[in-house]
């Protein structure tokens, strides 16, 4: 079914008024997956806190508090204390624990809140908010797998209506829970969930536009995403207390409901599953609403060709993905690309936000680095080839983010003068490594929905996106590298990471204005095509080679 469906997708707009509308409101779905994506960077924040002493403060004048060491933690015996000076000039260290007479104070403003701050995960329990945005990565990896296999089988409408509004409900559980270990269970199902939101969204929007128009199709959707990241730390600002930003964040999706009406389910799946009663329902919807005529001669072709296909009638599964050598290829290398943008994307966004100043501003410039990013990729892809731009960006995120590693072993003084000029080039540094990780961000969902065939779309980007949810995980380990050694070698791992990736990237095809594959057969015929092509050219070459050298002789 090489060219039919192209033409039959032609036939309904290129694109038209309902291709538009559909897409915005596809488009929206990322506002929900980003909120909870990012929204652990405020959830997670750990305020100043002193260890209080319920003993020394009910105390006589004797004993009376002149200070603590305010944010001042030891170590004591595995536990965590704070050292108070009292006023019979004898000093006191309070261990803050379960079962003493000690608590933790934290310095908040108004109704600021935190996850941190609620539960005190502090001093040993310190860990455990690094650990709720593990296991929601782990969430995340899971989804993938899970719903790109349910939407390539029950159809994209039905899983992405299902991730988008089961959500709610995690939210609003998410927002009243009681206790860590309630909290962390409800992230993890809220990243599964969300994650079948993001694939099956993205897959719907690629499949309903023509080559020509993918690419900026593919770009605007990032675009949306850089959008959503900005929202986050107005919301986080204005409502500080972290039950209503989950709230915030969870039920305008209840605004959605009427998707069950408006939402499409893809044509090009519903061809692929041979249900041609749809496909003409749809078609019809979709011709009406563009004020074009009934297609009928790319009907009649389509409907010709499906009687004589017989792959669709298979299951497919992650295994597909490895099984010829063409789709073994492209699968192998793009799960290292999506680990290795994850890995540098997460990363510098985690580290961004340790900057000195406002934390909500420093989220907020980080944001505007995306969002140029993601612009700037709307009118590169529709005039450039995906790789080219995709190496560049991994290059330039690569190649700076070393630089910024580099330059404290290779600059070193004690001038301060110099230091603030040394320091503010390294965040120079940093932040062209973020905007070249986000561009490879945004490029990488749109060329990688067209290196796989459309039988096994879903199946790809969900495996694709379980490593980059991966890379998830890794991100914040390899800054707490940094911690242990030198900050400077996790900022030099992640451009070593990315210039690995530009290599393998040299190894794809180009996609360019190229027809979407639909079968895995289409993809090794074109392959060979493609092998055949360069050994004809060789041959070309070398016959060239020969004539020339015997008129020389």
């Amino acid at each position: 079914m090489k060219f039919q469906l192209d033409t039959l997708l032609e036939a309904l707009g290129k694109p038209g008024k309902y291709q538009v509308a559909i897409f915005f409101l596809l488009a929206c779905n990322y506002f929900p997956i980003v909120f909870n994506i990012v929204i652990m960077a405020f959830f997670g924040y750990s305020p100043q806190h002193v260890c209080v002493s319920d003993t020394y403060s009910r105390s006589g004048t004797n004993t009376s508090l002149i200070q603590s060491a305010n944010a001042t933690l030891k170590s004591s015996m595995g536990a965590c204390s704070s050292t108070y000076y009292l006023a019979d000039g004898i000093n006191r260290t309070v261990i803050c624990s379960d079962d003493s007479n000690s608590h933790w104070e934290f310095q908040t403003a108004g109704m600021e809140a935190t996850i941190v701050s609620e539960w005190s995960l502090v001093c040993d329990s310190k860990y455990l908010s690094k650990l709720a945005t593990t296991i929601y990565f782990c969430g995340v990896m899971v989804g993938g797998l899970l719903f790109g296999y349910l939407a390539d089988k029950y159809g994209r409408k039905p899983v992405m209506l299902g991730t988008l509004y089961a959500p709610i409900l995690i939210g609003l559980g998410t927002a009243f829970s009681n206790n860590y270990c309630l909290f962390v269970v409800l992230r993890f199902f809220m990243g599964m969930f969300l994650q079948g939101l993001q694939t099956s969204s993205y897959v719907l929007c690629m499949e309903m536009f023509l080559p020509a128009y993918r690419g900026v199709a593919g770009a605007m959707l990032e675009v949306f995403w850089g959008i959503a990241v900005m929202l986050v730390a107005p919301i986080a600002y204005l409502l500080q207390n972290w039950r209503y930003i989950q709230l915030a964040i969870s039920l305008p999706s209840v605004l959605a409901i009427a998707y069950i009406w408006l939402a499409p389910e893809s044509v090009r799946w519903l061809v692929l599953q041979s249900k041609m009663e749809a496909v003409k329902e749809q078609v019809q919807r979709m011709t009406k609403f563009n004020g074009l005529p009934y297609p009928t001669e790319p009907m009649e072709a389509v409907i010709a060709k499906d009687k004589s296909n017989t792959e669709t009638a298979r299951q497919f599964s992650f295994f597909d993905l490895l099984q010829t050598k063409e789709m073994r290829k492209r699968s192998l290398i793009l799960f290292y690309l999506w680990f290795a943008v994850a890995v540098a994307y997460y990363a510098l966004l985690l580290n961004m936000t340790s900057l000195d100043g406002n934390r909500y501003l420093n989220f907020f410039i980080s944001a505007v680095v995306d969002m140029v990013a993601f612009i700037a990729v709307v009118f590169i892809v529709r005039w450039c080839p995906r790789r080219i731009p995709l190496l560049v960006f991994f290059v330039i995120g690569g190649v700076a983010c070393i630089t910024a590693g580099i330059i404290p072993f290779v600059w070193s003084t004690t001038n301060k003068s110099d230091m603030v000029t040394r320091q503010k080039i390294i965040t120079g540094c940093a932040i062209v490594g973020k905007f070249g990780a986000s561009g490879v961000f945004s490029l990488t969902f749109l060329y990688t929905s067209e290196l796989y065939p459309t039988i096994i779309r879903n199946i790809g980007m969900g495996s694709c996106a379980f490593w980059a949810r991966l890379g998830g995980v890794v991100a914040p380990q390899i800054l707490a590298l940094g911690d242990l050694s030198h900050k400077s070698i996790s900022v030099i791992l992640i451009g070593v990471i990315s210039l690995v990736a530009s290599i393998l990237l040299l190894l794809l095809p180009e996609t360019m204005a190229t027809k979407l594959p639909d079968t895995i057969e289409e993809v090794e015929d074109n392959n060979r095509a493609d092998d055949s092509d360069i050994s004809l050219r060789r041959e070309g070459e070398l016959g060239d080679l020969m004539t020339e050298r015997e008129a020389q002789l």
